[in-house]
């Protein structure tokens, strides 16, 4: 394998992976009981749909229901139907009564339960029937994903009447049922960018929206905000749109997609409306088939660079700690020596270096693993020893001048450090993480979103959640975390890999070897190779070939990809800026 290039926003992402880890799927079969295993292998068509319809979007054909059919198939039918939304769903509309068919809501979510599985039906009256589904994963109407932790058994009640003589749902429940392998054809990944406080970054928030209408979704999402955890750290300069028909898309001569937006867009102040063309087009740009985009207003082609917004990703820039402090490990032959990056730690011994990725900020812990030393790459910054007492986790530098960490031993907070001195220094709150083992935390490029590894009694955890700052960039608070599942069954390190990724170091559940993975917060995720064992640190990001390490028994190690060359220089804790 080779090391991946990090998503640009005028080229296509990452090849798909596998989206959910499902389970084995133990007996269904009971007495009374239907089943019924839905297909994964219809024909898949290319097919109009309406307007603003993204070229090649699969089609699956769903099957209307059949004469005389007993309860317990016209609910399998229903369930099965949801691979059509042609007409609005209304195949799958056909097996509910009349009373229902204008009530009931597809778009209110979706369940999705592990390919190939049998779905069970129990008839519990004579009007009655109960679906039972082993649920992976669930997406709401705003096309938040939520995966659980393992597979969850859900039972639905549904009632039933004659209607003419057929067998008809009178009591559907909302949304729809999707095995993994259809809801990877028929949804797709997208980002949604909203603006920081300081409207210095764009950040990212992750969607699975319908296939056939992801355009127009993303830009009604847009509007109505962001997730419950971004939520009070970003905001959206795009206005509420309603109606999906105020977004129209057509193909250009130049296989560009053109994208209609409505006037209310061109009527918001001017600031707004460049910070809000910036937010639309780059959320549009990682849609599939939408790579290439072009925005117009009644018509009329309009400017997009006037928005200044950035999308920051992970630095590039390798650095560890060596004999004369900070060290750059870029361009390093065996025998050379390593570049000193801050002066004012030339003559220590530290660990776990970290350096601004824009601004001369740089820290690290002194030896004795409590106090935090906070220089610069310039000298601009007076040298601060900040004793803090106990065991610290590493430190992460922000781009609003800010340096993270915590006692090992967490408070329920976080301290975040300032380069402008001691008084300007802030206590984040975290009570969700009040008496826990911290070992990791990392900030994303748009200094917005904190990930944090934290442990107890050795089982641990992986939480994301936001910085909520203020204008000025000044950390005052944290939103509650989601908390992140992965297959590993021990992690001991993770860090930010890309805009979307995080690069986690731990041990397999099964085996108890140690392994490296990327995982895609959109997307499941990807083996790195085995690291050698007894690996204490792990650095990598999507924008460089090489991820570096660090073993117990003080070896430097670097990979592209292939395998772990040992790299002969006095250094360890490798990171990035």
């Amino acid at each position: 394998m080779t090391i991946r290039r990090p998503d640009r926003p005028d080229r296509p992402g990452h090849p798909r992976r596998s989206v959910l880890r499902a389970g084995a799927v133990t007996g269904l079969g009971l007495l009374a009981a239907a089943c019924a295993r839905i297909p994964t292998s219809s024909p898949v068509q290319q097919q109009q749909v309406g307007s603003g319809v993204v070229q090649d979007a699969p089609y699956v054909q769903p099957r209307l229901p059949v004469q005389g059919a007993a309860p317990e198939e016209i609910v399998l039918g229903f369930v099965q139907a949801g691979v059509g939304p042609e007409d609005d769903y209304g195949v799958a509309r056909q097996y509910l009564a009349p009373s229902a068919r204008s009530s009931w809501d597809p778009t209110a979510g979706v369940t999705i339960y592990p390919a190939g599985m049998e779905l069970e039906v129990v008839r519990t009256s004579d009007v009655s029937a109960r679906l039972t589904v082993q649920a992976l994963a669930q997406v709401d109407a705003r096309g938040i994903r939520t995966v659980l932790g393992a597979p969850s058994s859900r039972e639905i009640d549904m009632r039933l009447e004659k209607v003419d003589g057929q067998w008809r749902i009178s009591s559907p429940p909302d949304g729809i049922f999707l095995s993994q392998a259809a809801f990877e054809n028929l949804f797709t990944t997208a980002r949604l960018y909203f603006l920081d406080p300081r409207a210095a970054h764009l950040v990212p928030d992750h969607r699975w929206f319908p296939v056939q209408q992801s355009a127009q979704k993303l830009l009604v999402q847009l509007g109505a905000g962001p997730s419950e955890v971004l939520a009070p750290a970003v905001r959206s300069a795009v206005p509420q749109l309603t109606e999906l028909a105020e977004v129209t898309l057509a193909p250009g001569d130049d296989n560009t997609t053109q994208v209609e937006l409505p006037r209310a867009i061109d009527d918001l102040p001017q600031s707004q409306r460049d910070r809000a063309l910036a937010q639309i087009q780059t959320s549009l740009r990682t849609l599939r088939g939408l790579s290439s985009v072009r925005v117009s207003i009644g018509g009329v082609v309009v400017d997009l660079s006037a928005g200044n917004l950035s999308r920051p990703l992970p630095g590039h820039r390798p650095i560890g700690a060596g004999t004369t402090g900070i060290i750059s490990l870029a361009d390093i032959t065996a025998g050379a020596g390593a570049a000193q990056l801050v002066p004012a730690l030339a003559d220590d011994v530290v660990s776990s270096p970290a350096i601004a990725q824009s601004g001369p900020l740089a820290a690290a812990l002194a030896a004795d693993g409590g106090t935090l030393v906070l220089a610069s790459t310039n000298g601009s910054i007076p040298r601060r020893d900040a004793a803090l007492g106990g065991a610290l986790v590493a430190p992460r530098v922000d781009d609003a001048g800010y340096v993270w960490t915590s006692p090992v031993t967490s408070a329920g907070a976080l301290l975040a450090l300032s380069g402008s001195g001691s008084a300007a220094d802030a206590r984040v709150d975290a009570p969700w993480l009040a008496g826990r083992e911290l070992r990791a935390v990392d900030l994303s490029a748009d200094a917005t979103r904190l990930i944090v590894l934290s442990a107890d009694e050795s089982v641990s955890r992986i939480d994301l959640c936001a910085v909520i700052r203020d204008a000025a960039g000044v950390p005052t608070e944290l939103t509650s975390p989601i908390t992140l599942h992965t297959e590993l069954g021990d992690v001991t390190q993770v860090s930010w890999y890309d805009e979307i990724e995080v690069l986690v170091l731990g041990t397999a559940a099964q085996s108890g070897e140690q392994q490296v993975l990327v995982l895609n917060l959109l997307e499941g995720s990807e083996m790195m190779p085995a690291p050698r064992p007894g690996t204490l640190r792990v650095a990598g990001t999507a924008v460089s070939e090489v991820i570096w390490a660090t073993t117990e028994g003080g070896a430097l190690l670097r990979t592209n990809g292939t395998g772990w060359t040992s790299v002969d220089l006095p250094a360890r804790d490798p990171s990035y800026y």
